[in-house]
């Protein structure tokens, strides 16, 4: 169950009562324009980061109906300038909100994804929506900025590995780790002067530490195995390749 605090001046809920006009909604970056209805029901996206957004960072969308819950969903459908990580994801949370120190409850359905934004500037999300009985919400436009990659290359760490596995069907695995997302999207290794894709990816991120990893699996009888253009903020990150002779 997540939880959070709002705060919103007495003068604002006015406005909405009284205009039904846009709310605006700042949180961390996000900059979102609520639902026009003066019901207590509505339908918009929240982003889940206390930290200013940068391309390449990961990052939680979550898509949350307040009051009520959806009967069927329209999921949102990302550009090429929004990766999505994981989700969707259904979960249920409460918000709080407190108007000169008067607390109020709201419980929201929402889902969720993990996303990663592919380049800086002004992006908007994509809008979803949701039908309760008869009547359909569909979040308004929302938008957010992010700022450039900043990749800090004091502690910026990648490794190259190759390990031959036991079995007949494939013999070796490259494994590419990163704490940091490259630039490349995904990265290439160059195996046996052959440009290969990764055949799976996984991301991990806990207490501001994150580790991406990608593994080539691929038959040889011997191997070089290099990184191909591995970049991070557009500069050069460089790593040993790896070399085993063929056996005889």
């Amino acid at each position: 169950m997540k939880k959070e605090v709002r705060y919103i001046t007495r003068k604002s809920i006015r406005n909405i009562q009284i205009c039904c006009i846009w709310m605006y909604v700042f949180f961390s970056g996000v900059r979102v324009y609520a639902s026009t209805t003066a019901d207590s029901v509505y339908f918009h996206i929240k982003a889940d980061t206390i930290r200013e957004i940068r391309a390449g960072q990961v990052v939680e969308l979550t898509y949350a109906l307040v009051n009520s819950q959806f009967d069927t969903a329209s999921y949102p459908v990302f550009n090429d300038n929004i990766e999505v990580v994981s989700g969707p994801k259904q979960h249920k949370c409460s918000s709080y909100t407190l108007v000169d120190g008067v607390g109020s409850k709201s419980d929201e359905t929402c889902f969720s994804y993990l996303v990663r934004f592919r380049k800086s500037g002004e992006i908007q999300l994509p809008a979803a929506s949701v039908t309760v009985g008869n009547r359909t919400y569909t979040t308004p436009e929302c938008r957010v900025h992010v700022n450039s990659a900043g990749v800090d290359r004091k502690r910026l760490k990648c490794s190259l590995n190759v390990e031959q596995l036991v079995g007949d069907y494939v013999r070796y695995c490259a494994t590419l780790t990163c704490n940091t997302h490259p630039d490349q999207n995904p990265p290439l290794l160059s195996i046996n002067g052959e440009t290969t894709r990764p055949s799976s990816t996984s991301y991990s991120g806990s207490e501001g530490k994150e580790e991406y990893v990608y593994r080539y699996y691929f038959n040889s009888e011997g191997y070089k195995v290099a990184c191909e253009k591995l970049t991070f903020g557009g500069k050069a990150y460089k790593l040993r390749p790896r070399k085993c002779k063929k056996r005889h």
